[in-house]
């Protein structure tokens, strides 16, 4: 966990060095895990960087809601190719890895590696702002068991600059 954890920080601190003039966005988003017995909400929060010209890195975050005594969290790296459909609106494939973890109350937690892609789209409000959504499908599994096999939709705001 702590290696994976200084290799994510390792890529995000070197995404700056591809390019001076990367385009940056922070956003806030509302998430939904689609499980056939237990679908799950959650907050996350996201920060990207266009590295090259339709390309960007992502990473972001989400705190799943506890829900029968169980709490999930996810924290990943994605890598996007950006399409623009027409003006002010863009779609893009994505895939990222990252580190998924649940704790349940009166046991310790466990964390695994997940790996995922997907798709999503965006529409540009105002020259900064936009809203954007997801579709993502995680996956990962720990000691042969699976801890993550769902799709993720998410759906959010974000300031670019």
């Amino acid at each position: 966990m702590k290696k994976f954890l200084m290799i994510a920080a390792m890529m995000l601190m070197s995404i700056g060095a591809f390019a001076q003039d990367g385009k940056f966005a922070i956003g806030a988003d509302f998430n939904y895990l689609i499980d056939s017995n237990s679908s799950r909400m959650a907050p996350g929060v996201k920060i990207q960087y266009e590295f090259v010209e339709s390309f960007r890195a992502e990473a972001n975050f989400k705190y799943y809601l506890k829900k029968d005594f169980v709490t999930f969290w996810n924290a990943g790296l994605n890598l996007q190719y950006v399409i623009p459909v027409a003006e002010g609106f863009n779609v893009y494939p994505m895939v990222g890895a990252g580190v998924f973890g649940a704790t349940s109350e009166g046991h310790d937690g466990t964390t695994t590696f997940e790996f995922g892609g997907g798709a999503g789209a965006e529409y540009f409000l105002t020259e900064n702002v936009k809203l954007y959504f997801d579709a993502v499908y995680q996956y990962g599994k720990k000691d042969g068991v699976k801890m993550i096999d769902n799709p993720i939709l998410s759906l959010g705001i974000a300031y670019a600059f």
